[in-house]
C-alpha cells in the first residue's frame, strides 16, 4: 500500500497551518490566514491530488490545498447536474413547433439526479 503521507511536504511543518486552533481565542489570526499559509505548502506538494481524495469527507482542516469551506463548495458544485437540453435532442431544431412536455420529460428524467440535502 503506498504511505503518500512520508512524501508530502507538510510533514514536519507545524500543524496549526492544517489544523488551526478550534477555539477561536487561542488564534493569533483569522482561520483563512492559517490555511493560507499551509495552502502554500499544498501547492508545491506532490501527493496533492491523494490528499485531497482523502481528506474530501473531513470536516476540519487542510487538506489537499483544501479547507473545510473549499470541501463544502465542491460538494455542491458536483451535486449540481448542468445539461444542455439541445444536446439531449428533444428540442425542435427551430422555435415554431411547440415543444411537447410529456416527451421532454421523458427524456430529461434518466439525466436528473435527486438532490439530497445534507444532514446537519
Amino acid at each position: 500500500m503506498d504511505n503518500w503521507r512520508e512524501r508530502s511536504l507538510c510533514r514536519g511543518l507545524h500543524k496549526d497551518m492544517f489544523y488551526p486552533p478550534f477555539d477561536k481565542s487561542e488564534r493569533n489570526a483569522p482561520e483563512a490566514q492559517y490555511y493560507a499559509l499551509g495552502k502554500y505548502a499544498c501547492e508545491q506538494c506532490p501527493v496533492i491530488d491523494r490528499c485531497r481524495k482523502d481528506g474530501v469527507d473531513e470536516e476540519y482542516g487542510l487538506w489537499g490545498g483544501q479547507s473545510p469551506k473549499d470541501r463544502r463548495y465542491n460538494r455542491v458544485e458536483m451535486n449540481k447536474s448542468y445539461i444542455q437540453v439541445e444536446d439531449l435532442g428533444i428540442l425542435p431544431k427551430s422555435s415554431t413547433t411547440p415543444l411537447d412536455i410529456a416527451t421532454a420529460r421523458a427524456y430529461i428524467k434518466p439525466y436528473l439526479k435527486r438532490r439530497v440535502r445534507p444532514r446537519s
